[in-house]
């Protein structure tokens, strides 16, 4: 009881203090695109609404953090901050003054006030994991201990105690250990209280039995088994990451992106090899019911990124056409009346949409255009 008082008590500290700090900048009124020196791979926000900062992959060998500015609710590219290697998936913590983006075999941290001053040297130091293999999303932990870093390559999360590297300036090495998952783990979303990772694979192992049912996206590749959807316990992963995996489903094909509602009533994932987005109950997950059901819906080609509205009304996917026609694409929401899914809207985003998440106004929409190497900004319909 005391833990579900406490967790609720963070919650609701959030909510409140993201509501104080919204709005100080106004939103696009229309939707608008931003040309970026690269293939954007993910945007996300200051508090405020005022900076938008977007992860960069600039040929096979360079990066870089491009800062945008909002002046008047029209965003603009302020400057860019250089680096050696591609970046790619990005957090904030919840006070807002860390970025930690991934790279390489783990992340680098960034100060948020020195990105937007563009000012010395905004670079607050790296996390390194010698059996990391292509870090690709990042996930700062709703209390701000911990940061966890899905490595692709590696079958694996790594688990770092970034509470520890903040407090010794990043001195010292951070890894507590890794949380071993499947192929392809991307995704990562925290549920609401803090309590539990939900994280994406893109395909079982052969031993776990299941049926090659998967067609195969590229030409090179064969039938495969289908994806999974870990829930992982938190506390658990800041002390033994290894025995943190609490409960597995399958969940279509091609899983990649994961994103919780802000009741944390359902657990929302874009099955890209499906071609649909999937819903899943958290009461069943949690219940360990052994209930691999969700609902499915035929959303569009290749879904990439997921973003449920923080007002909980919609839930909106970057479709990529990624393995189609390069230069279509689209984004999709579902309208969630009553808590159910409804009215199919959409917006165009062509050129490989890869990522979407909700601005501080929690309305405007930010999808990044990795092909067309543009960021694009859409009002969602009230």
């Amino acid at each position: 009881m005391k833990r579900m008082i406490a967790g609720m008590l963070g919650t609701l500290v959030l909510v409140l203090a993201g509501r104080a700090q919204a709005a100080a900048c106004a939103m696009p009124a229309q939707a608008m695109q931003v040309a970026v020196p690269g293939h954007p791979f993910a945007a996300v926000s200051s508090a405020d609404g005022c900076w938008v900062f977007v992860s960069l992959v600039q040929g096979t060998r360079q990066g870089a953090v491009a800062v945008l500015h909002n002046e008047n609710g029209k965003f603009r590219l302020d400057h860019t901050v250089s680096l050696p290697e591609p970046v790619f998936g990005e957090s904030i913590s919840p006070d807002g003054q860390l970025l930690a983006v991934a790279e390489r075999d783990g992340a680098s941290v960034f100060d948020v006030a020195g990105l937007e001053s563009a000012q010395g040297k905004p670079l607050l130091g790296e996390l390194r994991d010698s059996e990391g293999r292509q870090a690709v999303y990042t996930l700062v932990s709703r209390d701000g201990r911990l940061l966890f870093v899905s490595q692709e390559r590696a079958h694996a999360i790594s688990v770092f105690d970034l509470a520890k590297a903040r407090g010794n300036g990043f001195r010292s090495a951070a890894l507590i250990g890794r949380i071993p998952v499947a192929a392809g783990p991307v995704g990562l979303a925290q549920s609401p209280d803090g309590r539990w990772l939900y994280a994406t694979s893109e395909a079982a192992p052969p031993g776990a039995g299941l049926p090659a049912i998967c067609k195969p996206e590229e030409a090179a590749q064969r039938m495969h088994p289908p994806g999974l959807l870990f829930r992982i316990d938190v506390d658990k992963a800041a002390q033994e990451p290894r025995r943190a995996v609490a409960g597995v489903v399958t969940a279509g094909c091609n899983p990649v992106r994961v994103a919780v509602a802000p009741s944390g009533g359902q657990v929302w994932v874009s099955a890209r090899g499906s071609n649909a987005l999937l819903e899943f109950q958290a009461s069943d997950l949690l219940a360990d019911s052994g209930k691999s059901g969700y609902a499915s819906f035929a959303i569009g080609a290749s879904p990439v990124g997921v973003a449920v509205r923080p007002d909980g009304k919609q839930v909106w996917v970057a479709l990529s056409a990624r393995f189609g026609n390069a230069t279509a694409g689209q984004l999709a929401g579902l309208s969630l009346a009553d808590g159910k899914p409804g009215t199919l809207m959409k917006a165009p985003a062509a050129g490989f949409p890869r990522e979407v998440s909700f601005l501080p106004d929690g309305r405007s929409l930010i999808a990044t255009l990795y092909e067309d190497e543009r960021v694009e900004v859409v009002p969602t319909p009230l």
